[in-house]
């Protein structure tokens, strides 16, 4: 290897959130990282879904790269849009209830901003992933025993697409990663074309024939370059 890839090797990855579900997907993947969570105060939806996740994403990660020296910073936002509805996280059980009832077996899509930014300039790449998600026709009584335990609130449209016990997804069309809040294809892309050396990427099952995954590795056109204005 070279002494320039050695040192590009070298460069550690951040992660820009709290999200424990972004980590758990980092971490399967086997790709080394340490959390430093922005800690902003997210802005109410509004406007188009993709520019506000990539504007979120990116507010996330020039946050934490402006209090670092080095490093690569990799930020996301996660989005549910039901028609003009733009669901986030819900602030209560009673704003979670109404969104699953809202979604109860309809079909709505996932919009995720991904961003990687190098510290502490805060150039880097943004850009989103979309996926179109079918629900089930719960039950009411399901709404209240998944209220109830306590995991619908930190999550955008106040559900997990990989709850064992709730499973309200029936279908999903597009990236199953980015239903969980960080599609894997789209942050390893920006990655590597960041600098990040990755040597192998572990996806999860869900991913191994995913068609977005395969055409995302072969991929030569680069995505939109984020500057500082």
């Amino acid at each position: 290897m070279s002494d320039q890839r050695v040192e590009r090797a070298k460069v550690p990855i951040v992660l820009a959130s709290a999200s424990p579900r972004r980590e758990q997907i980092l971490r399967h993947a086997g790709i080394p990282f340490l959390v430093v969570p922005a800690g902003l105060e997210e802005e109410a939806p509004q406007g188009e879904p993709e520019a506000y996740v990539v504007r979120q994403a990116l507010a996330k990660t020039r946050h934490v790269a402006s209090r670092l020296r080095r490093g690569l910073v990799l930020g996301a936002d996660t989005l549910v849009v039901d028609g003009d509805a733009l669901l986030g996280k819900p602030r209560d059980a009673a704003q979670a209830r109404r969104m699953l009832e809202q979604l109860r077996g309809r079909r709505h899509r996932v919009v995720t901003g991904v961003a990687v930014v190098r510290a502490p300039a805060g150039k880097g790449f943004g850009g989103a992933a979309e996926s179109l998600v079918t629900m089930r026709a719960y039950e009411d009584a399901e709404i209240e025993a998944y209220i109830a335990s306590g995991e619908s609130l930190d999550k955008a449209g106040a559900y997990a697409i990989q709850n064992p016990v709730f499973r309200p997804v029936v279908h999903v069309e597009g990236c199953w990663l980015n239903v969980v809040g960080l599609p894997l294809c789209l942050a390893v892309d920006f990655l590597q074309r960041a600098g990040a050396i990755l040597w192998e990427v572990a996806p999860p099952d869900e991913c191994l024939h995913c068609p977005l995954w395969h055409s995302r590795s072969h991929q030569e056109s680069p995505p939109p370059r984020i500057g500082r204005a």
